[in-house]
């Protein structure tokens, strides 16, 4: 009889842990949705397009990936792509169900950004840090002023269509005033690339 209730109660157990672990899985579903919610909510005068990745670019981090929606759905080429209200990147390519998101972690993108702290303007461009992890850095500042680590970068709404003032990162580290051939500061992205 004890036997038989130990694997009785194990079983259940087992049960309660599979039971508490798909809770926690749906809480964090829930919780995606809410904070997807607000950010439609606040941002409702943009007309915000709900976008689901469908591919993404080889690698251990988004370089640039494909999204479901297209032409069709109003997307056009060089439209601004939020996660939790900062900037990861813009749409490219755009096809009638489907479109390319280049990420600002890409070495080829370019856009424009300004230190929200001194205004000052440049062009943000992706690059992989020493330690391999997805940086950006920012170029053509003036160099009379070095920001300070923690300033943070926001879009300028120069050049793309874009809206000025959404996040993109803050201030890691300057090279500037250093090296005559390194004049770009490196920024910290606020968008976690590997968890898209």
């Amino acid at each position: 009889n004890i036997a038989a209730e130990y694997n009785a109660l194990r079983a259940e157990n087992e049960q309660l842990v599979y039971r508490a672990m798909l809770a926690d899985e749906l809480q964090n579903t829930l919780s995606q949705y809410e904070d997807l919610s607000d950010e439609i909510a606040a941002n409702a005068a943009m007309q915000p397009i709900v976008c689901t990745v469908i591919g993404k670019s080889d690698g251990n981090y988004f370089s640039t990936f494909t999204i479901n929606k297209g032409s069709r759905d109003g997307i056009e080429d060089y439209m601004a792509v939020t996660i939790s209200g900062a900037l990861v990147g813009y749409t490219e390519n755009t096809k009638e169900t489907t479109a390319t998101v280049r990420t600002i972690i890409d070495s080829g993108a370019s856009i424009a950004a300004l230190i929200k702290n001194s205004r000052d303007q440049g062009i943000i461009s992706g690059t992989l840090g020493i330690d391999g992890t997805a940086m950006c850095r920012m170029y053509y500042l003036a160099d009379d002023d070095p920001p300070r680590p923690g300033y943070e970068v926001i879009t300028s709404g120069v050049s793309m269509s874009f809206p000025k003032g959404i996040p993109i990162g803050t201030v890691r580290e300057s090279t500037r005033n250093m090296d005559q051939n390194k004049q770009y500061i490196v920024v910290e992205p606020t968008v976690d690339f590997q968890h898209i």
